[in-house]
């Protein structure tokens, strides 16, 4: 790992070179995907197949995209009994999770006449990208599609790539059975995303695509946003560890090789304003490496992306949180509690030494779906809201009218709109 020290360089200059604010596509990638989105949106089926069969199973077809009910019904006997169990459990402990953030209606006197508030509604239809290319994650189609169905969406679809032969990974199928989604396309890349936003005669158009995916992915979310809702553009995932001497040296080491696994591009960083933790957790790894099954991408990840960072003291280590603004942070500190108030910034933060990024990747309960790329600045990790639009309700009298009328008509005498006004006028002027 690159080691910095914030004695030698500001914060700025740290968070830029571990994390830079925006590592966005060449152009190149960027002219495919806008291409692949306009075939899809001209040629719908035709042009998903091609882009199917080039990149994916060569023997797709229209016929073949979408996977039959019986075969998603069936899919969770064909996984063993262990795993079924721990899908359960997930489905369980997520969904109880989101049960707790659905927000109430309200319809609130004014005291003067008016009743004003607010209702929830939920989107109609949504679809989810339950990635598959790299490593299979049916974890991921659990975190978006159970605050779905929590929030009341009707229609939930999943989009999932085919292996070359045509199969569908039987870990999503059985997630997408035991979630009773039975609508599922065994297709993914661009192409996918372009049909979810315009519908084809074989994949009908959803009005928001939510999920993560690899960088074309997010091209073509990004390119489709405002035809369709999209929940956010993730990039790579990445994990700070903020430690100081009360953590072990051994499970900082694992947690970022958890995460640097995930793929080289991932980011691993480890804040501490003790040296000495540097050095352990450096040793650590040398060691966890030795018998680990993904060896290799987890060090050319920390190679790249890695990165050990020796702060003052835990108040600056918390300054350079909120400039990485991670989506997942752990506060493998001796008092987590008192740390976590000086964190403004960060997708999921992890508590103390026995919460590791894992568990809120399978298990927790919040969807492990999460700003990455800096973004949690500005943004928060997938929940309930995400699925449910919210429509101002006003209901006023006729004395609320006479009351506060003239300034209606006054404010839209201001702005030049004589039909405003005379709208206002005419209701005052009767009996």
């Amino acid at each position: 790992m690159r080691v910095f020290t914030t004695k030698d360089t500001s914060l700025d200059v740290v968070a830029e070179a571990i994390a830079p604010a925006r590592r966005g596509a060449d152009s190149a990638a960027e002219e495919s995907v806008r291409r692949i989105v306009a075939e899809v949106r001209e040629r719908g089926d035709e042009a998903v197949v091609a882009h199917s069969r080039e990149r994916d199973w060569p023997g797709a077809d229209a016929a073949s995209l979408r996977i039959a009910e019986t075969e998603i019904r069936t899919a969770a006997d064909a996984i063993s009994a262990d795993d079924r169990i721990a899908l359960e459990r997930a489905i369980g402990r997520v969904r109880a999770f989101h049960e707790k953030q659905r927000p109430k209606d309200l319809l609130d006197p004014d005291g003067e006449g008016a009743l004003l508030g607010w209702r929830y509604t939920p989107i109609d239809s949504v679809g989810v990208n339950a990635p598959a290319a790299v490593a299979p994650l049916p974890s991921s189609l659990i975190m978006a599609a159970v605050p779905a169905q929590v929030a009341g969406v009707s229609r939930i679809v999943v989009i999932t790539p085919p292996a070359r032969d045509g199969s569908v990974n039987q870990g999503i199928l059985a997630a997408a059975a035991m979630l009773g989604v039975i609508e599922v396309y065994g297709v993914g890349g661009p192409w996918a995303i372009a049909a979810l936003a315009y519908g084809t005669a074989t994949i009908p158009a959803v009005d928001k695509i939510v999920g993560p995916g690899n960088v074309y992915v997010n091209l073509a979310k990004a390119l489709v946003a405002g035809v369709v809702g999209t929940d956010g553009f993730y990039g790579p995932s990445e994990v700070v560890v903020l430690a100081d001497d009360a953590a072990d040296p051994r499970l900082v080491a694992i947690d970022l090789a958890a995460q640097a696994e995930h793929w080289e591009d991932s980011v691993a960083v480890l804040v501490t304003p003790s040296r000495d933790m540097i050095e352990q957790v450096e040793s650590a790894l040398e060691e966890a490496l030795k018998g680990l099954g993904r060896a290799d991408t987890v060090r050319r990840c920390l190679e790249r992306h890695g990165a050990a960072v020796l702060v003052r003291d835990l108040d600056e280590g918390a300054q350079l949180v909120n400039l990485l603004a991670p989506e997942h942070l752990e506060l493998a500190v001796a008092e987590p509690q008192a740390v976590l108030p000086r964190i403004r910034h960060a997708g999921c933060i992890l508590l103390g030494p026995d919460t590791p990024t894992a568990v809120s990747d399978y298990l927790a309960g919040p969807s492990h779906i999460l700003p990455t790329g800096r973004s949690a600045r500005f943004s928060s990790g997938l929940g309930v809201m995400d699925f449910l639009k919210r429509s101002s309700v006003v209901s006023v009298s006729r004395e609320w009218l006479a009351r506060n009328g003239p300034y209606v008509e006054r404010l839209a005498k201001l702005e030049g709109l004589p039909a405003h006004r005379e709208s206002v006028a005419m209701r005052m002027r009767r009996k």
